[in-house]
């Protein structure tokens, strides 16, 4: 995402340009609106800890990400207000890009050779669901082995999100606070 997309988005939210709606999740997940973006470590949702425990049980991904529209603001995923809610690095609250924004939205997969902190690995970007099959976000993936075919990439994230959906049950249960 350009510096330029981030102060947009930025600016539309403190602007009101993106309605926001009370809600008693607000404590539990209040990403910042600008950089630098939120820690992991600092992270007390429930995405948090799925992201956690799928990392600790899935040695072939070298990074997982969950976007979805934080409580309050009043966009559906895959929209402008969908941010990182859950990540190993960190940018916790840091706005979609179009692109990413296009996966969610369009209910597309995407499997491409790019990099994570410098370094190529096999990446697929694929629609969120909950339990019942509503997409809810975005999933983010990056497999530590780039030379994997692109349909076997394509497989392992589709059995990981699977996990994914029986652990999550609505998109309120991804902000769930966390001790």
């Amino acid at each position: 995402m350009t510096r330029l997309h981030v102060v947009a988005i930025s600016v539309a939210m403190t602007n009101g340009l993106l309605p926001l709606r009370a809600s008693a999740l607000d404590q539990a997940f209040s990403p910042p609106i600008h950089a630098p973006w939120g820690k992991v470590a600092d992270n007390k949702i429930y995405a948090q800890k799925v992201v956690n425990d799928v990392m600790a049980e899935n040695p072939e991904l070298v990074a997982l990400g969950l976007h979805a529209v934080p409580p309050g603001v009043d966009a559906k995923p895959g929209e402008p207000g969908e941010v990182s809610i859950a990540q190993v690095i960190d940018n916790i609250g840091e706005p979609d890009s179009p692109g990413d924004l296009e996966i969610a939205h369009q209910q597309a997969v995407k499997i491409f050779v790019g990099t994570f902190k410098g370094i190529p690995r096999m990446r697929v970007m694929a629609p969120l669901r909950d339990g019942s099959g509503r997409v809810i976000g975005l999933a983010l993936f990056a497999f530590k082995d780039v030379e994997m075919a692109p349909i076997s990439a394509h497989l392992k994230a589709d059995r990981i999100l699977e996990q994914l959906a029986a652990r999550f049950p609505d998109q309120a249960s991804l902000f769930k606070a966390m001790p």
